[in-house]
Parts: C-alpha cells; structure tokens; sequence
C-alpha cells in the first residue's frame, strides 16, 4: 500500500510539474533531420508529430506546416525541418545551420543521418541530445556500441532486421531455388553486414548467393546483368537507402526476376516481395515518447536504454509479380501481412504508410503520461546490465 502510494505521487507530481525547458523564456530547438523520404521515414514522422501534438507541443496548425515538411517557431518549441535528399554535402549544410540555430535536440531519421550527425556533435563538450528513429545500424557505425553502452547524450530505437526470417522467403516462393544474387552498397555499412549475413543464411539453406555491390545509380545496369548470368533465380536486397528504386524494378521485369526486399513496405513500392520489421509507427512512437518525455524533464537519457525489437511480417506484390511473369506461391500468399494487387491493398494499408495500425489509442492524457512514463521506466540500464553488455563487446573483441 506504501509503495502504490508513492508511486502515484511521484506521477501525480509529474504530471503537474512544469516542463525542463518552458520553466525560462527559451524555448528548446529541435533539429529534425532526415536523409531522405521514405515510406519507413513517414511512418515514423507521422507518430512523433501524433506525440507531440496530443500532449500539447505543437498545436493544428504548427502541425499542418510540419506536414508539409516546413521548419515551424512554434508557441512552445522550435523545429528546424531538414532533409538532406541523400545528399551528404546537403546534410552536412542543414547540420550546420542546426547547430548555429543552437539546437537543443537533434532527431534523426535513418542510420545515415544518424551517423552523420554524432560524429558531427560527439566531440563537443555538452553535446545536444540525439534521439534517433528508423535506424537499423547505430552499432555497427559507431554511434553506440550496444542498448546500454553509449554515449549519454545518445538515444533511440531500432528495427532489428533478422535475415534468419527473411532469407527462408526465397524457398517459400520457390522451394527448388539455388541461386540468389544479391545487390549492395560498399558505402554503406548496414548493407555489407546485411549481404555477408545473406551468404552465411543462404548457404546453410543450400543456396548459393552471388553478390554484385553499387556505387552510383547507373550501376544497376551492370549489376542485374551480372547476377542474370550467373543464373540468379530471384534477387535480394539487404537493408540500404538508394535512390535507384525504380530502375532496379524495371530491369527485374526485363529479366523476369522476383527481387526481395528486406522491408515489407518494399512490397507496396513495387518490390515482388518485402519482409522484415513491421512497425515503423510504433517505433516512431516510442521515439516520440523519449522526445516529450526529454522536453518534460522527466527521464534520464544517460541511464535510459536504446529501444529494440525485431517484429516480423512479410508482403507480397502481385502487380510487380505479373511485370516479371513470376507467380507467387501459395505459401507467401497465406502469410503475408498484405498483398498489393491493383495498387492496392484489401487490408487498408496505404502507399504512403504501408502498415496498419498507425493512430494513437484514445487515453486521457494523464493515463498516457502514466502509461509512456512506466514504459520508459522499463528501459532503465542497470549496473548488471551495463556490466553484462560490455562483458559480451570485451569477448567479441578478443
């Protein structure tokens, strides 16, 4: 009974307490940084904008000018919108202009921008906070070495891509295949650790991947010719941001092969099959809830945990499976997520946000603040875990 008593004191005095950054005359600045648009990316934008607005930091109108991809000087924060259009020069430029605009906060979309931005802010003395959304490699690019091993200006959320689910896709469509090609990135290190992860899965499961890496858009040309004659039977893609989306499509249909995405939302792109993590909104979600609960003054970034799941499903694209003369399978059809036929979806899901489920449920604000304050809760790092994790990253260095 004393314990349940203080608990709903410390909430109660949470939830009447003034806000960290409102108690003076400034208001906090936030750099809202993407590398580039993407159904991942709106998914994960809209909820964090669903955040702030339902709990008052940005009212309808601020809203509207954020929809439309505009920097907003708001009544309670300030936003400074940047997307860098997969241009590292651009996102080096809009970082610039964040920090001179004395950002308190820096959002980041994707592990590029992600990436990009911390070692543009790590060696600063007071570093601004990083929270960042949509971010599969944040340890793999050196930006945190594990959930609770990082540094205390940084935190965030991460779709973990599990190639084990994914790669089996290639024999539920055609239980007879032996050849993949894969195609990736040597810029971009998410991608390399995805194809050789593609390898090692494909060869235990009997197949043989044969992989082709690009620079520049126009390498696909090459590539997709490369793996056709290799005798590729389908292709697959691991987790990389390139802007060559359409071509590669329309070169599977030259060739008559089905390519694989490891993104669902792919699917819904033109991509004959996409699967692996399903839940970009509630990512953005709990992203959003790191930011208020930040803005509020209500949690610790330092001793707060890097939010991960693994959530898995897999679409199919019948549209883009008739370009390629491909038919899929009964197996992928009873499992998929959604099956866009028509360039649409009998499930509801959108082009533009490509999973269901995306609104916030209806709660009184105070029930909200409880619930996203106890699940934050749960992310604290405790000593046994910070010691667990850097015993585990001490042993996989030896």
């Amino acid at each position: 009974m004393i314990k349940t008593a203080v608990l709903l004191l410390t909430l109660t005095s949470l939830l009447i307490a003034p806000t960290a950054f409102t108690q003076g005359d400034d208001k906090p600045t936030i750099a809202w940084l993407k590398w580039g648009d993407s159904s991942n990316v709106a998914l994960a934008e809209k909820a964090i904008l669903d955040m702030l607005e339902v709990y008052g930091f940005i009212n309808a109108d601020e809203r509207a000018l954020l929809n439309d991809e505009r920097s907003i000087d708001g009544e309670r924060i300030n936003i400074i919108y940047g997307d860098s259009l997969f241009d590292r020069m651009e996102a080096n430029a809009i970082i610039d202009e964040a920090l001179d605009k004395d950002a308190d906060v820096f959002l980041t979309f994707t592990t590029q921008m992600t990436q990009i931005v911390y070692y543009a802010i790590r060696e600063f003395i007071d570093p601004p906070k990083l929270i960042f959304t949509v971010t599969s490699g944040p340890y793999i690019t050196g930006v945190a070495q594990s959930s609770c091993v990082k540094p205390d200006f940084v935190i965030g959320t991460v779709p973990v891509t599990n190639y084990e689910d994914i790669v089996p896709l290639l024999l539920m469509q055609d239980p007879d295949m032996k050849v993949v090609g894969a195609i990736y990135s040597p810029q971009q290190r998410a991608s390399e650790v995805g194809v050789a992860r593609i390898t090692e899965i494909g060869e235990s499961l009997g197949l043989t991947v044969v992989a082709e890496s690009i620079i520049v858009t126009p390498d696909l040309y090459q590539a997709v010719e490369n793996l056709a004659d290799q005798g590729a039977e389908a292709i697959i893609i691991p987790i990389f941001t390139f802007q060559g989306f359409s071509l590669l499509l329309s070169l599977t249909y030259d060739y008559g092969l089905p390519v694989v995405f490891s993104a669902p939302q792919n699917a819904y792109r033109g991509g004959t099959i996409g699967g692996g993590f399903y839940g970009l909104y509630k990512q953005g979600v709990i992203a959003g809830n790191m930011l208020v609960a930040h803005l509020n003054g209500d949690f610790d970034i330092a001793s707060t945990s890097i939010y991960e799941s693994d959530d898995f499903a897999f679409a199919v694209n019948l549209d883009a499976a008739d370009l390629q003369d491909v038919e899929i399978s009964p197996a992928l059809l009873e499992g998929a997520a959604y099956i866009v036929e028509n360039g649409q979806t009998a499930q509801g899901v959108s082009a533009q946000y490509p999973e269901a489920d995306i609104n916030l449920p209806d709660m009184l604000i105070e029930e909200r603040r409880a619930a996203d304050l106890a699940f934050l809760a749960g992310l604290e790092c405790t000593p046994a875990m910070i010691a667990e994790q850097q015993a585990a990253l001490a042993q996989a260095n030896q």
